[in-house]
């Protein structure tokens, strides 16, 4: 059996996710600041234009997605949400049953959706910088699926907290179009 081998980018991103989550874990207002992060969303013209999104159900101390939710049902908007099928995100409807994951997120059970169908990208992560540049878990579920929706624009959200100047990147790393923070 081989070993993985950790190189020092790989070791850089692993400490900066035990610190990011945290951080994150401090934040005491995190409904106000998401109502907030869902504000900033909706104001956006390419958010406004989209009939289907892509969100994520927030987990643990990430932001709280309800309030978002809430607003795309509202709004009379159709909203999917990821799964993860072996090393890929899968796009299905929210409408359908969900099920916790083995990273024990709430993810959709029906039928896969085509990806052609997204009109806007939310996308969740433990750091961000203004530039763009996303530290998630460490999956890379998100750097695989963004250039699937290539053109599909998209936006990253996260606590004020999490807004870095620099985050140690790869060249697999793939950038979000914008940052959203509260």
């Amino acid at each position: 059996m081989l070993a993985e081998v950790t190189t020092p980018l790989d070791e850089q991103k692993a400490a900066l996710r035990r610190r990011m989550v945290m951080v994150r874990d401090l934040v005491d207002d995190r409904l106000v600041r998401s109502v907030e992060l869902w504000r900033q969303v909706a104001e956006l013209p390419e958010f406004h234009a989209a009939t289907t999104v892509l969100a994520f159900c927030g987990m643990r101390t990430e932001p709280d997605t309800d309030p978002l939710f809430a607003r795309l049902a509202a709004e009379g908007r159709r909203l999917l949400l990821p799964r993860v099928e072996g090393q890929a995100l899968v796009v299905a409807d929210s409408a359908g049953p969900m099920a916790a994951s083995r990273f024990g997120v709430q993810e959709p059970q029906g039928p896969a959706v085509d990806p052609e169908e997204v009109g806007f990208v939310i996308v969740p992560g433990l750091a961000f910088t203004a530039a763009g540049a996303r530290l998630g878990y460490g999956g890379g579920f998100y750097d695989r699926f963004l250039p699937t929706v290539a053109g599909v624009p998209n936006a990253g959200v996260c606590f004020s907290e999490q807004l870095l100047d620099e985050l140690p990147t790869g060249p697999h790393d793939v950038r979000v179009d914008r940052v959203l923070h509260a």
